[in-house]
């Protein structure tokens, strides 16, 4: 019920993209001529939009990602067509430019894409996930303990004790700026710099990023890794400089948070058929909605289900795997959700951007101002110590 009452509250942003998807050059379409084929003053069609936390130029540019995305994975829109539509004077501008992006041509990208069937594909990926190691046992111990309701301080002082790498991990993740002093022992490290649940939280991170370490390419380990560790600091950073009292569920929304973009990992897996696609992709796709259609199209399966295919198999807390079916579902609709789902997305978005090494952050900072989020120069600041 709530999800049709959302579709119905996104008319105008609908009435957007109906437009754009009616224009020859969707590209050329300036907001003015938008404004007066809807039979709407400047003012309130500004307005209007931005009830529904959007802009103009956040449709029309999600409009021109996801257009591209669908014509490369098909052969119905040629590359010189497709340079037009997507606002560029002539086939070669557009081919630099997308190389410039993603290191390769856009016929090289499709020809990527269109590597094996979707259904091979989706039956690989769960293939590699059935097949993944056991975690660490630290790692199986905290999630039992917490299963059981027995995890406090000292219990995961002497768990994490135990597990030298792991501690040391800890140790390191605690030290770092954004998380305070550095502490002077374990006890310090967990309960004042990073918290219990953190503490799970990354346990988990890491068991995933060490199952996967020689299969995955080391600069996606690399990059991605360290994002998933900043998610806690960037969710308290977004509280603080949010203008409104939205109350969250923070432990869970901490494990959305720190898991929804694992998938990466599974997705970019050596043995899968496209991975050097999502390679690409990654590289040249700033905006993680439309790194997400092109995944769900063509692998069968969304970045979110890919994470939640690897959670549950290691029976991680149903919660968290029922949150990431909701959050996909949100996204696949492109309906806004409520207002918690809404700033969960801007902050996936943030880490995903950060991560993956774009520099431009115009599009975030709008997002940001539209769901009443001050000072955006903060979590910039906080995402590019990622670089």
């Amino acid at each position: 019920m709530y999800m049709n009452n959302t579709q119905a509250s996104l008319v105008l942003t609908e009435a957007v993209n109906r437009l754009l998807s009616q224009c020859d050059l969707p590209s050329s379409l300036t907001i003015e001529q938008c404004a007066s084929a809807l039979a709407m003053s400047m003012t309130s069609f500004r307005r209007k939009l931005t009830q529904e936390e959007t802009s103009y130029k956040l449709i029309q540019s999600k409009f021109l990602n996801e257009l591209c995305v669908e014509a490369l994975l098909t052969m119905q829109t040629k590359v010189d067509d497709l340079a037009i539509k997507l606002g560029y004077s002539e086939r070669a501008t557009f081919e630099r430019a997308f190389r410039h992006k993603f290191g390769i041509t856009p016929s090289q990208f499709r020809e990527l894409s269109l590597v094996g069937s979707v259904e091979s594909n989706y039956l690989k990926l769960t293939e590699i996930a059935e097949n993944m190691p056991p975690m660490p046992e630290s790692c199986q111990q905290l999630l039992l303990e917490k299963d059981r309701g027995n995890l406090d301080l000292q219990r995961v002082i002497d768990i994490v004790g135990q597990d030298v790498i792991f501690s040391g991990r800890i140790m390191g993740q605690a030290s770092k700026a954004i998380y305070g002093r550095t502490p002077k022992s374990l006890k310090e490290a967990v309960s004042r710099n990073l918290g219990i649940s953190t503490i799970v939280n990354f346990a988990v991170v890491y068991a995933v990023k060490d199952a996967l370490q020689e299969h995955v390419e080391q600069v996606i380990i690399e990059q991605y890794s360290p994002a998933f560790l900043l998610a806690p600091k960037l969710f308290q950073r977004v509280r603080k400089l949010l203008m409104s009292d939205l109350k969250f569920d923070i432990a869970l929304t901490e494990q959305v948070l720190v898991f929804s973009l694992l998938g990466i990992f599974l997705l970019s897996h050596k043995s899968t058929y496209k991975h050097e696609m999502m390679l690409y992709a990654l590289k040249g796709m700033d905006d993680l909605h439309s790194l997400n259609l092109h995944i769900r199209e063509s692998m069968a399966i969304s970045l979110y289900s890919a994470s939640s295919l690897m959670l549950s198999l290691w029976h991680i807390d149903a919660s968290i795997v029922k949150q990431l079916t909701h959050l996909d579902k949100v996204s696949q609709l492109g309906a806004k959700g409520n207002e918690q789902d809404e700033l969960i997305l801007f902050m996936l978005s943030c880490l995903y951007f950060a991560a993956a090494g774009h520099s431009d952050f115009s599009a975030l900072e709008q997002k940001a101002e539209l769901l009443n989020i001050q000072k955006f120069d903060e979590i910039k600041q906080l995402l590019l110590a990622l670089h």
